[in-house]
């Protein structure tokens, strides 16, 4: 009984016009019955309205894409150092050079 029940509910709304699947997406998705109204009105919809809603689709897709790479992009420059990391590996590795620069003309000196 209760698997029927489910089956019921998953059923497609049956719209008797247009208008009444116009008014059920001026409700928006409060209607539980905006994805319905919607198929019915694609599938009555003029080849032209549905090339429009393809071309639509893709550039709804190509935007997507594109964010998805800018924001892959800015998560990898975001994940390298920040300037004052940057700043002190910079004045650790002058110190460890000055320093062997140092230690090299100590060694110099001693052997003369």
């Amino acid at each position: 009984m209760a698997a029927t029940a489910q089956d019921k509910n998953k059923e497609k709304i049956q719209f008797q016009s247009s208008a009444s699947a116009i008014r059920a997406l001026k409700v928006g998705k409060r209607n539980p019955n905006w994805i319905d109204a919607a198929e019915f009105l694609i599938n009555r919809a003029s080849p032209e309205v549905k090339l429009l809603l393809e071309a639509a689709q893709e550039i709804e897709r190509q935007k997507w894409q594109t964010n998805t790479i800018t924001n892959h992009e800015t998560k990898v420059t975001s994940s390298l150092f920040t300037p004052a990391q940057w700043g002190i590996m910079i004045g650790v590795g002058a110190i460890f050079t000055g320093l062997m620069i140092w230690i090299a003309s100590q060694f110099g000196l001693q052997s003369c």
